[in-house]
């Protein structure tokens, strides 16, 4: 045991990244293939972005082991979630169904807006966490050295 780690918990924790990375890649693909059965440029430039941001968060994920929580949230009920919204416009747009079109399409946009603002959240969440978790190590360890110091001095002085 490291750090106050056991290989259970790190085996646990490389087994959720390794996830969160396949997930990223699932989603990523699926929104690719989406955007080209799309016919709005707004909606289209809006999914662009949306994977401009699920690149960047597939990669800083990469990097930290922190933000498991917000990952796990992010890419098991947010996510599929926008996939239905994204599926059920594009049925929307096929249907021809001028009438209720553009109401649909202003909320697809307002929500792949949305969504694109959670990836920054969470790009900023997962360097924050993992700072914090250092800074509460380096904290801990520092209580440590003094507690051990302190119970030497009492035993100097014992003998």
């Amino acid at each position: 045991m490291e750090n106050g780690r056991s290989f259970r918990y790190d085996y646990f924790m490389d087994e959720r990244k390794d996830l969160h990375m396949k997930q990223a890649a699932s989603y990523i693909s699926y929104f690719e293939e989406a955007k080209d059965r799309i016919h709005d440029a707004e909606i289209e430039n809006g999914i662009n972005e949306l994977l401009r941001k699920l690149r960047d968060l597939r990669d800083l994920q990469y990097w930290f082991d922190s933000g498991e929580k917000e990952l796990d949230r992010f890419y098991e009920r947010y996510l599929p979630y926008l996939n239905t919204i994204v599926e059920n416009y594009i049925k929307l747009e096929g249907s021809w169904n001028f009438d209720e079109l553009p109401r649909i399409r202003g909320k697809l946009a307002e929500a792949l807006r949305q969504f694109a603002d959670m990836i920054t959240t969470i790009m900023k969440i997962l360097p924050e966490d993992e700072i914090s978790e250092a800074s509460a190590e380096a904290k801990a360890k520092k209580a440590k050295q003094e507690l051990d110091e302190a119970w030497k001095r009492m035993h100097v002085t014992e003998e």
